[in-house]
């Protein structure tokens, strides 16, 4: 056995020699403890495919004891991470570790820990709205990850943190199927939902509603032919961009349009029913998988103006009533029976066209989230 370990202690003097690294895998007291490292991975997407590097650029990890308490936390920038993992020194235990990507306090509450004193149970995260439960801004994306870890540091050991992403961001373009031109500010857009308060297990805490409103909102042309000039057969469509935090399936969240100086809703909808009309058969996971791996969608909405045909012109308030002292021509005229009927005029004009019916709402019979193209029943909606 002596001879073992000192075979042993000779090979890892050798790989010391030539750069490799070395470590008390045998308990000796003359080697450094091995290392612990921590790998972070972003898979849990539409993908399927680590997508950490290139979205994740801040990490905040908080470390617990086995039974929960709150010991320290540690914030890790992008420049510190090699590949995508980092080393930690911590010593021999169980750990459970409560990782927050993307908390930052331009959009979220930071938690205020005491070690000793604070819990797993108080790493929460709220995201920020205004007095009246507004949020109009873009927030960070958000991640969050919750494992255990056993150290040993006998061995070289490593643990994989798995990341999913809580933000979501919503395209949303208004279309008029006449060609007619939309314009953005003539509507307002928003989504309704409880969802800006994450407990330490990622689930959803008690909270009001937020009226996520939107932080980019544009004109946009489309159908220009660039061989006939800019303007050419193109129309403009309404184009606002609003977030969300967690989407949980059976929640009733509502995306809301509405048109300044209208009484009715343009748009009043169950956001999730139409995000998961988008879930693809061959993907075969739940709903709720479904709306945690997707994190980008566009809608567009295919409105059909409502109009009003029989609203009365305010010049003419009452066009079907005649103006008694505008007698009809082609009556007779009863003082003077013999009168003959006034001549035709030689150069009839065409009536003037009608002004355009009074546009007083949209329907929507059409709409395409992301590529799938979803045609409605009147009342659908």
């Amino acid at each position: 056995m002596n001879n073992l370990l000192h075979t042993c202690k000779q090979l890892l003097c050798a790989a010391a020699l030539i750069g490799l690294p070395a470590c008390d895998w045998i308990h000796d007291d003359s080697l450094p403890l091995c290392e612990y490292r921590l790998h972070f991975k972003y898979d849990y997407n539409m993908k399927f495919a680590d997508a950490f590097q290139q979205e994740v650029d801040q990490l905040t990890l908080f470390f617990c004891d086995e039974a929960g308490n709150f010991l320290y936390q540690r914030q890790i920038n992008q420049a510190e991470l090699t590949d995508g993992s980092i080393a930690l020194d911590l010593e021999p235990g169980t750990y459970q570790l409560l990782t927050w990507a993307g908390l930052k306090a331009d959009s979220y509450e930071l938690p205020q820990l005491t070690a000793g004193t604070s819990t797993i149970k108080d790493i929460k995260a709220r995201t920020l709205r205004n007095a009246d439960a507004t949020q109009p801004n873009e927030l960070d994306a958000l991640w969050h990850g919750l494992d255990t870890l056993v150290v040993t540091r006998d061995v070289p050991e490593s643990k994989t943190v798995s990341l999913a992403k809580n933000t979501n961001k919503l395209r949303v373009v208004l279309q008029n199927v006449m060609g007619e031109d939309m314009d953005v500010n003539n509507f307002t857009f928003q989504i309704v939902a409880d969802n800006g308060y994450m407990d330490y297990d990622n689930s959803l805490l008690e909270d009001p509603e937020i009226h996520y409103l939107p932080y980019y909102t544009e004109n946009v042309q489309i159908g220009a032919d660039p061989t006939e000039g800019a303007t050419t057969g193109s129309q403009f469509v309404a184009v606002a961009e609003l977030n969300t935090m967690r989407l949980m399936d059976g929640r009733n969240y509502r995306l809301i349009v509405r048109h300044e100086g209208w009484e009715n809703d343009v748009l009043n909808v169950n956001l999730n029913n139409y995000l998961l009309l988008t879930k693809m058969e061959g993907h075969r996971i739940s709903a709720q998988e479904y709306l945690d791996r997707q994190d980008e969608y566009s809608i567009i909405f295919f409105m059909t103006p409502v109009t009003c045909p029989d609203c009365p012109d305010p010049e003419d308030p009452d066009p079907e009533k005649p103006d008694p002292e505008d007698p009809d021509p082609e009556k007779p005229d009863p003082e003077d029976p013999d009168k003959p009927d006034p001549k035709p005029d030689p150069d009839p004009k065409p009536d003037p066209d009608p002004e355009d019916p009074t546009i007083v709402g949209y329907a929507c019979f059409k709409i395409q989230v992301k590529d799938w193209v979803i045609r409605l029943n009147q009342g659908e909606l």
